[in-house]
């Protein structure tokens, strides 16, 4: 399985350095890494982008050239949100007052490198490449759901749902503790019996993580999640939620119950 990395850096020497260094990283790695582009701008990044690839590292100089259409790489960054949920984002920039814009953008960046003479970038993108290759052994492991969500086919873990909900018109709708999704062509009793191990349907339009289970009501007519989102049981899952609770070797809902 391929590690697509894919870097914007309009400086040449320092897009170079970071070449180099990802070069030299990937000679002892033991996944398939490889540069797809390494390029100036924003536009030229995400017209080279393989959307078919299911792993990806992106190096994103937050100031690009100013004459580009997108020369704000946290705005780069946004716009590979859209399309990849999973791909790892490296902010770069000489400017270490920047950082906390990556909480306003959401984008959930995996480190802020800063352009210093005092840091050692090709020892900083090694340990950036050596977190993601552990963390891609740890999710290779974990279930994934391949849905369509309108646009295309998007992988989801199983461990970051939250929760499933029917609506009108045989749309269904994916929670996870970020943001939502449209799932097409799919229904609930068939996801149902796909993660019957690790989900509960607590109601005829609710399919919910048991992981995410933060406390069940008294009178069982309603669980909250771990992020404060309140989900209805019906009368008709009572029983099975009962079942649950009562099979469970889980202290935090037994000790709110």
């Amino acid at each position: 399985m391929a590690i697509n990395i894919y870097i914007a850096e309009d400086n040449f020497s320092q897009r170079q350095q970071l070449v180099a260094a990802i070069e030299n990283y990937a000679l002892f790695s033991n996944w398939e890494m490889k540069i797809v582009s390494a390029v100036a701008s924003g536009e030229e990044l995400l017209a080279s982008i393989d959307h078919e690839n299911q792993w990806n590292v992106y190096f994103l100089d937050i100031n690009l050239a100013e004459d580009a259409k997108i020369n704000n790489g946290f705005l780069v960054s946004q716009k590979i949100r859209v399309f990849d949920p999973f791909g790892f984002i490296v902010f770069i920039t000489v400017r270490s007052e920047l950082s906390f814009l990556t909480f306003q953008y959401r984008v959930q960046a995996l480190d802020f490198i800063i352009k210093d003479p005092a840091v050692n970038i090709a020892e900083r993108v090694h340990s950036c490449l050596k977190t993601v290759e552990q963390r891609l052994n740890s999710l290779t492991n974990s279930q994934t759901l391949h849905l369509n969500t309108g646009n295309d086919l998007q992988s989801f873990l199983v461990d970051d749902i939250l929760y499933l909900s029917a609506n009108k018109g045989h749309v269904l709708s994916l929670f996870t503790r970020e943001d939502s999704y449209p799932i097409y062509l799919e229904t609930l009793n068939h996801l149902e019996t796909e993660l019957a191990n690790s989900f509960i349907r607590c109601h005829r339009s609710y399919l919910v993580n048991q992981k995410a289970i933060q406390q069940i009501a008294k009178d069982f007519k309603s669980l909250s999640l771990n992020d404060g989102t309140i989900i209805p049981i019906s009368v008709r899952k009572k029983t099975q939620v009962r079942a649950f609770l009562q099979g469970r070797d889980r202290k935090t809902i037994a000790d709110n119950f």
